[in-house]
């Protein structure tokens, strides 16, 4: 089977994961589960518990700006005036990061098939038209084009992400650049979440500039994460899920009023303990830790000629 991402003959089979083909690439390390029937249907993310736990969790827009949103922003800050730009988030969820966007002075909007979570941005966010559930395929025929697009945490839900990526950088204007980010295939630690029908894809760094590389993508900046907190939050976590239940993310919740206030207060506690942590982080990451994000930036090739 030849790589989606790096196009070498290398995939090999390796053990199924319960219905579940599973395949490895060992040129870049990028990896994909099959089954016949994995379609991904906007209903089993409306309905999944952590889903709509999500919606209900948060207190601000804020409490879910991470690693790698920061990262992106920092990236255009340097390189595009916010009064200019436009952006779209692709896979926005509740448009948490359009609003982001929107505070910073550039012109973003998003798109996700989630309704629930579109209706609550819309409305609670204050939203409104800038987030919406229209297809990647419309905005392309309507001849929409961005500066920017941003995919986080996209790619690995998705049974053909080379086809879906190939869609999105077309609504790119020449010289555009995406910014992407998923889950890293190396990190120390691999939660429930990473495994199917969450995610039926993991990446390397490698494995993400290659695939972009087959779309006439050149690679500007690349960051992969180390986050102790973001480690032992997840790993707590798991002590806190029911492991019999069907949701997508490894089990929902169980005492949801204890893990709710529990759940916010580490929100609100991620920017100083993340600071205080950073000392840790940064010994870590030299020695080749990672935990549990990264983030690839590409621009697209101007066509000319």
């Amino acid at each position: 089977m030849q790589c989606d991402c790096c196009g070498s003959e290398k995939m090999v089979e390796f053990d199924p994961y319960r219905e579940y083909q599973h395949y490895r690439c060992k040129g870049c390390g990028f990896e994909r589960f099959v089954r016949c029937d994995s379609a991904i249907a906007a209903g089993l993310y409306e309905n999944d518990a952590d889903y709509i736990d999500d919606l209900n969790v948060v207190t601000s827009s804020e409490d879910l700006i991470l690693w790698h949103h920061l990262e992106a922003i920092k990236f255009l800050q340097s390189k595009f005036q916010s009064g200019n730009t436009t952006a779209l988030d692709i896979g926005c969820f509740n448009g948490f990061f359009v609003k982001k966007l929107l505070s910073l002075g550039y012109d973003a909007q998003g798109v996700d098939f989630n309704k629930s979570a579109i209706a609550y941005g819309q409305e609670k966010l204050g939203l409104g038209s800038r987030i919406t559930t229209q297809s990647i395929e419309e905005m392309i025929e309507q001849g929409k084009r961005f500066d920017v697009i941003t995919l986080f945490e996209v790619l690995e839900h998705l049974p053909d992400m080379k086809a879906f990526l190939g869609k999105a950088t077309k609504l790119l204007k020449n010289d555009g650049v995406i910014i992407l980010s998923t889950p890293n295939n190396q990190m120390c630690w691999r939660p429930a979440l990473d495994y199917p029908p969450h995610h039926l894809s993991r990446f390397t760094t490698k494995s993400l500039e290659g695939c972009l590389s087959q779309l006439e993508m050149k690679t500007l900046y690349v960051a992969e994460q180390m986050s102790t907190y973001e480690l032992v939050r997840h790993y707590v976590g798991t002590f806190f899920r029911a492991k019999d239940s069907a949701s997508l993310r490894g089990g929902e919740f169980k005492h949801k009023k204890f893990t709710t206030i529990l759940r916010r207060g580490m929100n609100k506690m991620r920017k100083v303990l993340g600071v205080l942590l950073t000392p840790i982080d940064k010994l870590l990451h030299l020695f080749g830790v990672r935990y549990i994000s990264q983030i690839v930036v590409a621009q697209k090739r101007a066509i000319t000629g």
